[in-house]
């Protein structure tokens, strides 16, 4: 999912150079920037903050809160618990069998 900080500037200032930095529960997770889109990959409350590249003007979002359903692909856990099984299965039958030698 993408987020976009989207602000409006004073039709007079339209040359004005914006940069843009994103948040996520109060922690910084994107510089400053002139992007003013954020690829969101965890749930959390996002805000951003937009200023002016002579830094004298800052402006901060209200917060935004987006929870991420995760789709898991079981795959490779799938893999590793039947080598895991097999590893515990083989180590079994070895025990058993050089117990019943002696």
């Amino acid at each position: 999912m993408t987020v976009r900080c989207d602000t409006r500037l004073d039709p007079l200032r339209g040359g004005t150079e914006l940069y843009f930095a994103f948040y996520r529960d109060g922690r910084t997770v994107r510089e400053f920037s002139i992007s003013d889109k954020y690829r969101v990959e965890d749930s959390g409350n996002y805000t951003c903050e937009v200023r002016r590249a002579s830094d004298t003007v800052r402006k901060m979002s209200d917060g935004l809160h987006i929870q991420i359903m995760q789709k898991h692909d079981y795959t490779m856990q799938n893999i590793i618990r039947l080598v895991i099984s097999g590893f515990v299965l083989s180590a079994a039958v070895c025990f058993t069998y050089f117990h019943n030698k002696w």
